[in-house]
């Protein structure tokens, strides 16, 4: 077969001055219940400043002025990058100059296919809405430069992540076409490659107690028992410390995503205290009626796909018209 060529959309690339801007990438979808407890973890900025502190490469952590990082509200996510990323953006100081840390988060349990295409789309949504936040008169001078993006994905998936160029997806095209092919690096951290001590060495306990749960989430049980000690330990810190928003938090992600039963969970929450146990029993109540509630929205979902009237729908789910068309837009937009 012979070598393909396609048109291809121009792209600028931007001459960064004094190394200013720097982004990175850890991959989220919710609601998925390791998004939903990363997000709720990574939001807290002292986590996103220790991870930092913790594992970012030393000759860039080092150029970082970390008491200038901040959580932004800006996202990036457009419907094609929906399915895969949820994002958390930083903004913080670089070389004395003010840049743009994105974080995106990546779990899959097994190798993602050409996660660079995902992110070089991400990229070129911050570059696009950093242009769009221009003022005329910035755009007249054309003197801000866009921010340098340095992906990261962390993963904690069973296998190991492995690495590739985006030259090598190509094949072995002929040397002059090299220049046309997109070339980037990111950085990925796999939470198996960090032993149980590293991480509950981590200084900052909110980001000890995420990390080791996302790793041992898909153990088995006798597996995940192993960690219990160092469980109980944090949850009493967090406990002392009035955290429950956390611990609710953690019980969350437990009951969703481990192989634990909920006597298993009873045991360890009430080796805590009565307080964490009921804050876990209540979880337990929310978690039970989002899934009655998730099966309903189904139910009706297909009887509406079925032709069923929303007013037989209604009555027969003891819901009002007006909850059931409320339904059908989810429903709508869904497809959009």
């Amino acid at each position: 077969m012979g070598l393909k060529l396609y048109p291809l959309i121009l792209m600028g690339i931007f001459k960064l001055k004094n190394h200013s801007s720097l982004i990175i990438h850890m991959e989220i979808r919710i609601p998925n219940p390791h998004d939903k407890f990363f997000k709720e973890s990574f939001s807290r900025l002292e986590v996103a400043k220790s991870f930092i502190e913790e594992v970012f490469p030393k000759d860039m952590r080092d150029k970082m002025n970390l008491n200038t990082l901040q959580l932004s509200n800006a996202s990036y996510i457009d419907d094609m990058l929906k399915e895969h990323f949820a994002d958390l953006v930083y903004e913080t100081e670089y070389r004395g100059v003010k840049a743009t840390v994105t974080l995106l988060f990546e779990h899959k349990s097994y190798q993602q296919n050409f996660p660079e295409w995902q992110l070089m789309r991400y990229m070129s949504n911050i570059w696009g809405e950093e242009q769009k936040q221009l003022t005329d008169e910035e755009k007249e001078k054309n003197e801000k430069n866009p921010s340098v993006v340095i992906p990261i994905i962390i993963h904690h998936g069973k296998t190991a992540w492995k690495k590739t160029s985006m030259r090598a997806y190509f094949g072995n095209p002929p040397a002059e076409l090299l220049r046309f092919l997109p070339e980037f690096d990111y950085l990925v951290f796999s939470l198996n490659d960090f032993e149980d001590y590293q991480i509950a060495n981590f200084k900052n306990d909110f980001l000890a107690t995420a990390a080791m749960l996302l790793k041992h989430s898909r153990d088995e049980k006798e597996k995940f028992l192993q960690i219990e000690d160092f469980l109980i330990e944090k949850l009493k810190a967090f406990d002392t410390a009035h955290e429950n928003g956390f611990i609710g938090s953690i019980a969350y992600y437990l009951q969703s995503a481990s192989n634990l039963t909920k006597p298993d969970l009873t045991i360890i929450f009430t080796k805590v205290s009565n307080i964490v146990n009921n804050i876990a029993m209540t979880i337990a109540d929310e978690i039970r009626l989002e899934e009655r509630e998730s099966n309903t929205f189904e139910h009706i979902k297909g009887l509406i796909q079925n032709g069923i009237s929303p007013e037989i729908i209604a009555k027969s789910f003891g819901l009002s018209i007006q909850k059931i068309e409320e339904i059908i837009n989810k429903i709508k937009s869904s497809y959009n």
